[in-house]
């Protein structure tokens, strides 16, 4: 049984590699619009929460124009605040918990920055984070992964469902346990990779409803490669598209239920 186990394990791992690879080629890794600083990753994040459209980019922007640094955020009124991000959505709520992020970053580093978590290893970083106001796995792995560079491995809305379609985890596994199975066949290495073009494929083909499964350039690899013709998706016999995603307009694709980001 023990061998079995391995045996199915290191046939996952191959086939996230292989998966990883196929979706490169396919891609490109794209950059989302993540940002280098993990601050301003983790605000830009929080903006994002819960909107169905993409009014938080230029919402972030507004904020970077009006305050040079993330402590004068802090110094301003909270009604301020509250009126620059109202585009975002869910003003009322995303204003004070982004206010105590910040009132606590300054406490605990004397500043308004998030510049120590580069000093520190993963596990450490990623506890700091889920420590903040309204930081969950999802988000305290996007700044961790997109802009202190480490290797772990975001699941998202998207990267989830890929995931299971591919038999990467099973059906039953709870998001409170998907990072971890996750994380344990899918390589450091293609780590960033998988995540940035599961949520372009996502976005292109591997859709919740109907999954475009005969343009899929991971056919040949996916167990659930017949989904998309059972549910009147596929398109079989077209080719397949070589051309970068676009993100289509409407909901975040990083979005996903409040409670688990």
């Amino acid at each position: 049984m023990a061998a079995q186990r391995t045996n199915g394990r290191l046939s996952r791992v191959r086939r996230s590699h292989r998966a990883a690879a196929i979706l490169h080629d396919a891609y490109g890794s794209p950059h989302h619009g993540n940002k280098e600083d993990p601050l301003d990753e983790l605000v830009f994040i929080l903006l994002s929460q819960m909107t169905t459209h993409h009014s938080f980019n230029r919402v972030f922007e507004r904020v970077k124009a009006f305050a040079t640094t993330w402590d004068e955020v802090l110094r301003m009124r909270a009604r301020t605040f509250k009126a620059l991000i109202k585009d975002a959505g869910l003003s009322g709520q995303k204003g004070p918990r982004i206010r105590a992020i910040l009132s606590r970053l300054q406490a605990d580093f004397g500043s308004v920055t998030l510049e120590p978590l580069k000093a520190m290893g993963d596990g450490a970083a990623e506890d700091y984070l889920l420590g903040l106001p309204g930081v969950g796995i999802k988000t305290a792995k996007c700044v961790l992964m997109y802009s202190l560079g480490r290797q772990v491995l975001p699941v998202d809305t998207h990267v989830w469902r890929l995931a299971r379609r591919l038999g990467l985890v099973e059906e039953g596994v709870p998001y409170s346990r998907v990072h971890g199975t996750l994380e344990m066949v899918v390589a450091p290495e293609d780590r960033y990779t998988f995540h940035v073009n599961a949520i372009a494929h996502g976005r292109a083909l591997c859709l919740p409803l109907r999954p475009r499964c005969g343009l899929c350039p991971l056919r040949r690899l996916c167990p659930s490669r017949d989904l998309g013709s059972a549910r009147g998706g596929g398109a079989k016999g077209r080719r397949r598209p070589r051309a970068r995603a676009r993100a289509p307009r409407g909901r975040d694709p990083h979005m996903l239920p409040a409670q688990l980001h």
